[in-house]
């Protein structure tokens, strides 16, 4: 494994105190002093690196933006298998594993309101591209559909981090998967006539 240069090895301590810092505290708040300090470098070398605290956030957030290859993989297992996905479930496995903490605090409430857009904009850009290439006949109804998906989706992230994560991943994981496989209104049924008795 090479080691990181110096330049990385420094840009790379500001970006984790910056984030440090956007843990406790709104962007706002943050300033380029609290920054340098906690990292320990002067205020001149966070500018070497970045025009700004909002430049940072920026880049924090690419950071944790899925790869194309992550998103496209269900879709070519689907085609390939009849409908099915197992082997790429492994790769969201390993995303969520990867950046989960930092996706549940930038999806949570102090966190960047524009994050869900900008995720949302990102993944259905890819599908549509994808699906465009594809030449399916109903394409403009397919971007509604992608739309409800990955809302849905981010939504019940969103909700597991305001509940303090009361599944496991697995068990959000496995609860997402039924819901996309069966449907949310096969599933309320059910659920609505399988009461415990009085």
């Amino acid at each position: 494994m090479s080691k990181i240069s110096r330049k990385e090895e420094t840009r790379k301590n500001l970006l984790d105190a910056f984030w440090s810092l956007y843990v406790e505290k709104p962007l706002e708040k943050i300033t380029v002093k609290e920054i340098t300090d906690l990292a320990g470098y002067n205020r001149g070398t966070f500018y070497t690196y970045f025009s700004d605290v909002y430049e940072v956030l920026e880049i924090q957030k690419a950071a944790v933006m899925p790869t194309e290859d992550m998103i496209l993989d269900p879709l070519k297992e689907i085609r390939e298998n009849g409908g099915k996905v197992e082997e790429s479930l492994n790769g969201v496995s390993d995303y969520i594993n990867e950046h989960g903490d930092r996706i549940a605090i930038l999806l949570g409430p102090e966190g960047d309101p524009r994050f869900p857009h900008e995720m949302k904009a990102r993944v259905r850009q890819i599908i549509m591209n994808f699906v465009h290439e594809l030449g399916i006949r109903e394409e403009i109804e397919y971007e509604y559909i992608i739309e409800y998906h990955i809302s849905g989706m981010i939504n019940m992230y969103q909700l597991w981090v305001e509940n303090g994560q009361n599944l496991t991943e697995h068990e959000l994981s496995a609860l997402y998967e039924r819901v996309a496989h069966i449907g949310t209104l096969n599933i309320t049924n059910r659920m609505l006539n399988d009461r415990q008795a009085p």
